[in-house]
């Protein structure tokens, strides 16, 4: 999917964060150069179209230091010219998700084929979608494979990812 080191096998660290919205032409290392300057780095990805082996856009870091994602959080970040959106990622099954209430899901792995309106009824069958959308390439207006759902109350995320973050849809395991 990506280029990986490290052995993060839980899927979540206290200290790692998604990066999303990366520019096509961002490598491996311009990617692991931005975020170092922050604190060391223990294990990275830019995840990877499998079939075309091309990025798909969003990326994860995990720092050795935990106290490291507070002070990245707080920033706006710029790489190759592009702002980037960066999240925190939840531990699973860690009491630190139970703190963390948001209404907002970032969704990975959305089959290409999977309209805007597909992809919305298959959350609604979760709670009430107020926001969705599958992020597309600014040039093709393909999708990323990548896309948000922001439900109406934090409940309703709670309740979705309470048996971990993978979602089964039509087939395709989605990383929520």
């Amino acid at each position: 999917m990506g280029s990986r080191t490290g052995s993060d096998n839980d899927g979540a660290s206290p200290g790692k964060i998604f990066i999303g919205g990366l520019a096509k032409d961002t490598t491996l290392e311009t990617f692991t150069k931005y975020f170092e300057k922050y604190g060391e780095i223990t294990d990275f990805v830019v995840m990877k179209d499998r079939h075309t082996g091309r990025p798909r856009g969003f990326g994860f870091i995990t720092f050795a230091d935990p106290s490291v994602v507070d002070t990245v959080m707080q920033e706006d970040h710029v790489i190759n010219g592009k702002q980037v959106e960066i999240k925190r990622t939840i531990p699973k099954g860690s009491s630190q998700s139970n703190d963390f209430k948001t209404k907002k899901i970032f969704v990975g792995g959305i089959p290409t084929s999977v309209t805007e309106d597909e992809f919305k009824n298959f959350f609604s069958k979760y709670g009430k979608v107020v926001e969705h959308e599958i992020i597309r390439d600014h040039a093709t207006k393909c999708s990323r494979g990548f896309g948000f759902i922001v439900f109406d109350n934090e409940k309703v995320v709670e309740n979705l990812l309470g048996n971990g973050n993978m979602i089964d849809m039509e087939g395709s395991q989605l990383l929520s």
